[in-house]
């Protein structure tokens, strides 16, 4: 499946020189790229729905809404779209940390430099397994590493991920836990957890990375510590 990337940028000659290094990027890796270029973040938005892409390369100066706007837009409704940033100012890069940006590029945007952003993007889509979620107005692509725990509520499940990501699936939580990898254990008939956000197991709850609790079966505690123990055995080979 090709990579779908975005360009959200107002410099039409920026456009064209990213998609020209991009093409080459293609290339190098022998990967398979849709590359669609917008000339403000109100034309990206309009068809971000149902043209939802895997990256996105952003310009923060723009005429009308800025990219950091639209950013903050996409984070308050708990889309955790890949950014990388493009900027003339470097002032602005405590606020991409804010939103969770994946790297800044400062202009002009060096070659080396861009090919290094997406590499470490690249990385990360190959370590990471995706899964769909679908949920009552979108379908959702998600890493399965960014989830946190999944807990039912009646034939539908809430999902929660790191970064207070929240999304609620029309899926049961039996059917999600079909979909998901081994990383993945039932600790109590209402919820699901990713074993590598366990921090501690007591004999009645657990308490994931963030601080939070989630209760556990006393009849699963065994189970439950014998396969995280053997999770982690496993990823120190």
């Amino acid at each position: 499946m090709p990579l779908r990337i975005a360009i959200c940028d107002d410099d039409v000659k920026q456009c064209t020189l990213l998609q020209s290094w991009l093409a080459q990027w293609e290339q190098m890796h022998a990967i398979s790229l849709i590359v669609i270029s917008y000339q403000s973040t109100e034309q990206f938005l309009f068809h971000y729905d149902n043209h939802p892409c895997d990256l996105l390369l952003l310009d923060i100066e723009m005429n009308g809404t800025s990219g950091m706007h639209l950013a903050r837009q996409l984070r308050k409704k708990n889309d955790m779209l890949p950014i990388i940033f493009i900027t003339g100012f470097s002032a602005y890069m405590q606020e991409g940390y804010d939103v969770d940006a994946l790297h800044y590029l400062l202009k002009p945007v060096q070659q080396e430099k861009l090919f290094a952003a997406l590499d470490k993007f690249l990385a990360h889509q190959k370590d990471s397994r995706q899964i769909l979620l679908p949920c009552t107005d979108a379908t959702i692509r998600i890493c399965e590493d960014d989830i946190l725990y999944c807990e039912a509520f009646g034939k539908k499940t809430q999902v929660t991920c790191i970064n207070s990501a929240s999304y609620c699936c029309n899926l049961g939580i039996s059917q999600l836990a079909d979909q998901l990898s081994r990383a993945f254990i039932l600790c109590h008939r209402s919820y699901l957890v990713h074993l590598g956000h366990i921090y501690i197991i007591r004999k009645t709850e657990l308490i994931l990375d963030n601080g939070q609790t989630l209760p556990l079966s006393r009849r699963l505690y065994d189970l439950v510590n014998r396969t995280f123990i053997a999770y982690y055995k496993e990823r120190s080979l």
